[in-house]
């Protein structure tokens, strides 16, 4: 696989564990209370602020996990897996994987809820760290870099030109994305299971 290659598919990845369908949806909520210059802000801020997180976690993730508390990338990848498992199920039964609370400053939510958990998550934060330990920095920052814009662009679109959401649709859509996550975290407890086996096997 060349590296445009494991950017794109990387970037894919890191798309669907941000899930810009339920950005979307909060963007529908937000119109209800707010104006347009307050939601423009927010998304702005919360997109940066969830990049800088993510980013983060991409470059010292890895060296966190095996210097400071000595864990193998196999065990994040069980851990990790149970977690979308989990996020995905959520999603999969509810149509949603947020709520949010009334808040009269809209700017206060930019941090929380918005930009962590609902765009630096523990689903994206899992595959961020995933992704630098199997591809490198290089690919994993690309891959958040491209991801995240394409966050705000759904989001933009959603202010500007999207005057009503079928939230309807949305929930399906969320469901069907849940589908998936739990998938891929299937998958990675898999590979998790795995590695620790060889790994123990190959000590032995």
């Amino acid at each position: 696989m060349s590296e445009l290659e494991a950017i794109l598919s990387a970037s894919l990845l890191m798309l669907i564990m941000i899930d810009p369908s339920d950005k979307i949806l909060l963007v529908s909520f937000l119109r209800e209370d707010f104006n347009i210059e307050d939601i423009r802000a927010l998304i702005l801020r919360a997109n940066l602020i969830g990049f800088v997180l993510l980013a983060s976690f991409a470059v010292a993730g890895q060296i966190i996990l095996q210097d400071v508390f000595h864990i193998d990338i196999n065990a994040l990848r069980v851990a990790g897996g149970f977690v979308l498992f989990k996020i995905g199920l959520d999603a999969l039964e509810s149509g949603g994987m947020f709520t949010l609370k009334r808040e009269r400053d809209i700017l206060a939510l930019a941090a929380v809820p918005v930009a962590m958990p609902l765009i630096a998550g523990p689903a994206a934060i899992t595959a961020v760290i995933t992704l630098t330990a199997e591809q490198g920095y290089v690919v994993s920052l690309t891959a958040t870099a491209i991801a995240i814009a394409l966050v705000a662009l759904s989001m933009f679109v959603a202010l500007y030109m999207m005057k009503s959401v079928n939230k309807t649709a949305l929930s399906i859509t969320i469901r069907i994305i849940g589908l998936f996550i739990m998938a891929i975290g299937a998958q990675m407890m898999v590979e998790g299971v795995v590695g620790i086996y060889l790994l123990m096997t190959s000590s032995a």
